[in-house]
């Protein structure tokens, strides 16, 4: 039971208990009121203040409370505050269990009451510091409090791109909104949540401009900026509206900035951005929403995205030269903020391309490549192979094909501006052949008579199935 029900029940039965005498209820009261500029912006068809909605409470210094009650509707509120002697005559006289003493002590000494009224009111003060002795409440005085003004509240919202957007119903934060006269003069700013919104406190009805704006960021205005309060909290339209966001990054190689490497940005869902430079020529299939190219201090940036979930890949084209770029895909998520994306795209090396090609400069299909020793590449049906992440160094460049040998290229410097690599032509090759016995097992010698006459024939033993072979010179070097 609260100290409000008991006092309900000691009025019903004052006349009959006498145990304890009126002055033995101590309080705290006053008045709840508006300011004199609400009561000056008030017109005659706003509606009358009804202070009941306004609470009062009782707390301790440490902010446990320890009783409340209701204004009446002109503001007034009084709140009792009893000794424990007191209460345990109290509870003597009515036979009350000691529970209800727990329940309706308060001791005498520093309290605080603090007002409490509908959601966006602003008092002055709010909370008044207190002491309660045999004289009451600081002395028996009236603690009162004023009603100073109301809330104004909206939002700044962000675009969305589809429905990978994590955060559909928001908007950018630290936008700073401002509330103006009517003639332009600043009342008051505020600077928006992570959630978009801007709330201004204690403010008086009247006409009002309103302003928004970020060093960093587009914010058009889609309706009217003029706002009318009334006597109660105003809630303005969605007016302000961010098209979108930036999203930065930094491509390099070995620390140092790249120049002119293109970014692709991609979606599963967003059909549509303001992109300057247009979708550009990706190397894939796909369409991309909109490309960016690297400056010299290796920055790319993506202007007006809206919030959704993107995909950059990287693409590094030379005048004759595709480069290697890692990683070679990165997710981004924007939200309602500018994003940098944290990993650096990192320029590993190129890709080159040559040529194996036989004495008649036609391709040869099928001969393995070899960089330092380790095979890197294989040639295609026109000879053609690819070297990818090379970087600009000295390579011992072999190329090796069963019945064929070809010329080496040592210490060959590959270099990012070379149109290809040299071809690597064939130099000789195995003719080759079996002779069949009449006895396995049988070694034979075969000769092979070429060139001038003076030049000896070669001759080779066959193996023990009769194989053989002799490396011929190739009719043009």
């Amino acid at each position: 039971m609260k100290i409000r029900d008991v006092l309900i029940y000691s009025l019903i039965v004052i006349y009959t208990i006498s145990a304890v005498s009126a002055d033995s209820i101590h309080g705290c009261g006053g008045f709840v009121e508006a300011s004199s500029s609400l009561i000056k912006s008030r017109k005659a068809t706003d509606s009358r203040l009804d202070y009941s909605r306004v609470t009062v409470e009782l707390r301790t210094v440490d902010g446990l409370v320890k009783d409340s009650t209701q204004c009446a509707p002109n503001g007034y509120y009084f709140i009792p505050v009893y000794d424990k002697s007191d209460l345990t005559q109290l509870s003597a006289s009515y036979n009350l269990a000691m529970l209800w003493q727990e329940d309706l002590r308060i001791a005498w000494g520093s309290l605080v009451i603090k007002v409490n009224g509908p959601e966006g009111w602003s008092w002055d003060p709010d909370k008044v510091p207190v002491t309660v002795d045999d004289t009451g409440c600081n002395g028996n005085e009236d603690i009162n409090f004023r009603f100073t003004g109301f809330t104004i509240s909206g939002r700044v919202v962000g675009a969305v791109g589809g429905e990978s957007c994590l955060v559909k119903d928001g908007g950018p934060s630290n936008v700073n909104v401002e509330l103006l006269s009517h003639d332009g003069d600043l009342i008051s700013s505020a600077v928006t949540s992570s959630g978009g919104s801007y709330l201004f406190k204690n403010i008086i009805p009247g006409k009002y401009k309103l302003h928004a704006s970020h060093p960093d960021l587009r914010v058009e205005v889609r309706g009217s900026t003029e706002v009318q309060l009334g006597f109660e909290n105003g809630v303005v339209d969605d007016i302000f509206f961010v098209p979108g966001y930036d999203i930065r990054g930094f491509v390099v190689a070995q620390g140092n900035p790249i120049l002119g490497v293109h970014l692709y940005l991609y979606s599963d869902d967003v059909v549509e951005v303001d992109c300057p430079l247009g979708s550009g020529n990706s190397s894939g299939q796909r369409k991309a929403l909109c490309h960016a190219i690297s400056d010299a201090d290796g920055k790319f940036t993506f202007k007006s995205i809206p919030c959704g979930v993107y995909e950059l890949v990287p693409y590094y084209k030379g005048e004759n030269t595709v480069f290697d770029v890692s990683p070679a895909r990165i997710s981004v998520s924007v939200k309602h903020q500018h994003v940098t994306v944290p990993e650096k795209f990192q320029v590993t090396g190129f890709s080159v391309g040559g040529r194996v090609v036989d004495e008649n400069d036609m391709g040869v299909e099928g001969v393995k490549i070899l960089v330092d020793g380790h095979e890197r590449s294989i040639t295609d049906k026109e000879g053609y192979y690819k070297l990818d992440q090379v970087t600009s160094n000295h390579y011992t460049i072999e190329a090796v094909k069963e019945h064929y040998k070809f010329n080496k290229l040592k210490d060959y410097m590959v270099l990012p501006n070379k149109a290809s690599v040299a071809d690597i032509k064939a130099i000789s090759y195995n003719v080759c052949g079996v002779v069949q016995m009449v006895n396995p097992g049988h070694k034979v010698k075969v000769a092979l008579t070429h060139g001038p006459e003076k030049v000896k024939p070669q001759v080779k033993q066959t193996d023990e199935n009769g194989n053989f072979c002799f490396e011929v010179c190739c009719t043009k070097q």
